[in-house]
């Protein structure tokens, strides 16, 4: 995976919106109270910080990367060339929910996060491949496609 740095012609990183943080943080202290009846403070406490850190763990773990940098394309863990990317179409918020859900293809690539709701759709030119395109979520959709076209 490629970590942005000066040199990045685009560089973007999603993680986890402030109202999913929100809606956790009452599912921690909801297990709180679930532990804090029965155990004590302690206990509770305990198995809060054990929570807490998981969800922090997870939201560095699982953030979208999506950097395009020396010619090649990088969102999350997978890797392109750009010399294999034909066209890069932002989408807004209902031709981006269509691609992920009824419209979708199943041998896409598919880099999305469901709290986000624009896109761009990359097309693959490359026989050897049989991805037809990529799905990536992003915030910045259309200067990311500005940058891959």
């Amino acid at each position: 995976m490629a970590r942005s740095n000066s040199k990045s012609e685009f560089a973007e990183r999603i993680v986890w919106p402030l109202w999913l943080w929100l809606f956790l943080a009452m599912m921690v202290g909801s297990i709180y109270l679930t532990f804090w009846a029965p155990f004590g403070h302690l206990a509770a406490i305990m198995i809060t910080v054990l929570i807490t850190g998981a969800l922090v763990y997870s939201n560095n773990k699982f953030a979208l990367e999506t950097v395009l940098i020396n010619d090649w394309l990088y969102v999350g863990n997978a890797k392109i060339e750009s010399k294999y990317l034909k066209k890069a179409t932002p989408l807004n918020k209902a031709d981006f929910s269509k691609l992920r859900g009824r419209d979708a293809d199943p041998a896409a690539f598919n880099g999305t996060r469901f709290w986000v709701s624009t896109g761009v759709k990359v097309e693959i030119n490359d026989k050897k491949d049989p991805t037809p395109y990529w799905l990536i979520s992003s915030r910045k959709a259309k200067l990311l496609a500005s940058k891959l076209n």
